[in-house]
């Protein structure tokens, strides 16, 4: 039995783990390419609904052929049925972690289509026009799942199966283990990538895209190449969190949650380095942790419920305080984006043999 500080501890991992997967995603989007995606919300929640809209029935036509009787009615039957997918997973640990990565390829895909989506139909917007479409494509994405019962229950919710309920131990600390595997392996792809050819063209289109588009490359093609590989890494981290909370939402996938606190992560860890998205969402975590913390447990405690509320603002206040002291004497955030080193070539060698041909020249 897990007492109150490892509790803590575990919930503080989860959060970190599925926010670095966000933050390094939005950094290879923004930091990277230049792209403001104000959409990444969108991208997350497209995850969990993958679970709660396709995955729940896959595992239901599955259960049907090995006997299992399901409630016909979608939204008010669905604790009764995962309940029974719960007990038919108790005893088919290879089958049901199998089901789970299908639930993270099959969201890495659908995101990416997404990302491709949102890509296309952005066309040549760029700036401030770019970000004004995409926070409202935001919103219609929340509006669409709320009036559509069988994404993910509409305004009731759904609960999702368990796939770790075979697993004997603590349930959270083998979801914390998974989110912090999965967003350590996010990690090590996106810096891969970022510090390939690939990146060198995202920063080239950041950085001038007439100069490039001179050489003959297609920025849209790039652009949404960027777009689906950040949205399928999003979709990847939706997943995650659903299957800690074992039930979907939409109302928790909300802008704030999903689109601004990844954004004031990358901002105060450094845009374009992918170390920066990591300390960023180290800080910031945190930070909202310790004052969830103080709002849950001490506030109440020595100094009453009425309080609560007026905690809620000085977050909010806290958070807005540490972007602009940022932003002031940080510009470049904690960790500035580096010049890029290609392996292999020796750039000291370089120099040197540039400053002997000049001194042979002049002499």
């Amino acid at each position: 039995m897990l007492n109150a500080i490892q509790i803590f501890l575990i919930n503080a991992a989860i959060f970190f783990g599925h926010y670095v997967i966000i933050t390094a995603a939005l950094n290879f989007q923004f930091g990277n390419a230049g792209i403001p995606n104000m959409s990444s919300n969108i991208s997350v929640a497209v995850g969990a609904y993958t679970v709660s809209g396709v995955i729940i029935r896959i595992c239901m036509w599955i259960g049907t052929q090995a006997g299992l009787v399901f409630g016909q009615d979608w939204v008010y039957d669905n604790p009764s049925n995962v309940s029974m997918l719960n007990r038919f997973f108790e005893t088919r640990p290879l089958f049901s972690f199998s089901i789970f990565l299908l639930s993270l390829g099959l969201a890495f895909i659908i995101g990416s289509i997404l990302g491709w989506v949102l890509g296309a139909l952005s066309g040549k917007l760029r700036a401030t026009k770019l970000m004004m479409f995409l926070l409202i494509i935001s919103d219609a994405g929340g509006l669409i799942v709320a009036n559509n019962e069988f994404i993910a229950g509409g305004t009731i919710g759904a609960f999702i199966p368990n796939f770790f309920s075979w697993y004997d131990g603590e349930y959270m600390v083998i979801i914390a283990t998974t989110i912090l595997a999965v967003g350590l392996t996010c990690y090590l792809i996106t810096r891969t990538m970022m510090n390939s050819p690939f990146g060198r063209l995202m920063r080239a289109v950041r950085d001038n895209e007439v100069t490039l588009m001179s050489t003959g490359k297609d920025i849209s093609i790039v652009r949404r190449q960027v777009m689906m590989f950040g949205s399928g890494m999003m979709a990847v981290s939706g997943v995650l969190i659903a299957y800690y909370f074992n039930f979907v939402q939409y109302p928790i996938y909300s802008r704030v949650n999903y689109t601004f606190w990844p954004w004031l992560m990358i901002t105060v860890g450094g845009l374009g380095n992918n170390a920066g998205s990591y300390f960023g969402t180290l800080i910031i975590a945190a930070v909202l942790k310790g004052l969830g913390l103080a709002r849950q447990g001490i506030t109440p405690q020595f100094f009453g419920s009425r309080w609560i509320g007026l905690l809620t603002y000085f977050e909010r206040i806290i958070l807005s305080i540490l972007l602009l002291v940022s932003m002031i004497f940080r510009p470049r955030g904690i960790v500035p984006e580096k010049n890029l080193r290609i392996p292999g070539i020796n750039y000291t060698g370089i120099v040197l043999e540039k400053e002997k041909t000049r001194s042979s020249s002049d002499s």
